[in-house]
C-alpha cells in the first residue's frame, strides 16, 4: 500500500513533469523559429543596406570625377573666353578678316 502510493505519486509527478517539459519545449522551439526568422530578415536588410551603400559610394566617386573633369574644362575655357586679352572690337575685326579670307 505504501509502495503503491509512492509509485502512483511518482508516476503522477513524472507525467506532470513530462507534460511541463513538452509544453516548455514547444514554446522554446517556437521562440527559436521566430528568432531565426527575425535574424534572417535583419540579415537580408543588412545585405540590402550594404549593397545600397556600395552603389552610393560608386555614384559619389563617379560624380566627383565628373566634377573634377568639369572644373578642368572650365579652367581651360575660362582663359580663352573670359580672360581674353583682345577687346570686342579686335575680335570683331579679326572675325571679319577671316570671313573676307574665305570669300
Amino acid at each position: 500500500s505504501d509502495f503503491e502510493r509512492t509509485a502512483t505519486t511518482t508516476e503522477a509527478y513524472e507525467t506532470e513533469a513530462q507534460t511541463n517539459f513538452d509544453a516548455e519545449s514547444g514554446r522554446i522551439e517556437q521562440s527559436v523559429q521566430v528568432k531565426d526568422q527575425k535574424f534572417s530578415e535583419i540579415e537580408g536588410a543588412t545585405q540590402t543596406a550594404e549593397s545600397e551603400l556600395t552603389l552610393a559610394e560608386d555614384n559619389l566617386r563617379t560624380a566627383n570625377k565628373l566634377h573634377e573633369d568639369a572644373l578642368e574644362t572650365l579652367e581651360k575655357l575660362q582663359s580663352s573666353c573670359v580672360d581674353a586679352s583682345e577687346s570686342y572690337a579686335e575680335r570683331r575685326q579679326r572675325r571679319e578678316q577671316e570671313i573676307e579670307a574665305l570669300k
